[in-house]
């Protein structure tokens, strides 16, 4: 009796020393050890997606990860598909999540929530709307422009571009931070 009690005290233990305090982050060695779990990270993925939802439901969780796993859309997914998703959220990673302070789980009403420290996976986690631009793209879009105006200057295909190619590249360029730090502080906002 007396070593029951000492591992549930040991597991308490445990599970405070990974539960964030109010107000602070994350180790590193937890938020890379959850990321490094594909079904977790998909998890973390759909909650952010549903950020402003109060709750989301473990059955509509399980029901989108079976369709990311097995390529299919939500209607197409079997009871089994989404029974297996379901089983290894219910039994393991929801709890860890939870122990983790990243997320509230309601095992009894089968309702999962972010916590305010699930933030720290936004950047890991790059979720947009379709109407948001992701940065990948931006500095994408960046990078064609840098080199298409860099190549038509050297070939000359633009007169006006190979005469003054070295101030027109220094223009760009700056053009080119400008924008980039206008969309930083307006575009790169938390709308939340």
């Amino acid at each position: 009796m007396g070593g029951e009690a000492m591992a549930s005290a040991e597991q308490t233990t445990e599970a405070d020393e990974s539960t964030p305090p109010d107000g602070e982050s994350l180790s590193r060695d937890t938020v890379f050890q959850t990321l490094s779990n594909r079904r977790r990270r998909r998890a973390l993925r759909y909650l952010i997606q549903h950020r402003n939802d109060e709750t989301v439901r473990m059955r509509d969780l399980s029901e989108w990860i079976a369709a990311e796993e097995n390529g299919v859309s939500r209607g197409q997914v079997t009871y089994k598909q989404r029974k297996r998703v379901y089983t290894s959220l219910y039994q393991s990673h929801l709890p860890a999540l939870h122990r983790d302070g990243i997320v509230d789980y309601d095992r009894a009403r089968g309702t999962v929530s972010l916590t305010p420290v699930a933030t720290e996976f936004d950047t890991y986690l790059e979720t947009t709307s379709e109407n948001d631009r992701s940065w990948s793209t931006y500095w994408l879009g960046l990078g064609v422009t840098a080199v298409t105006v860099s190549v038509v200057a050297l070939l000359g295909v633009v007169p006006a571009l190979s005469r003054t190619s070295h101030l027109l590249a220094v223009a760009i360029s700056l053009a080119l931070f400008a924008s980039a730090v206008v969309f930083a502080s307006v575009g790169g906002r938390d709308s939340s």
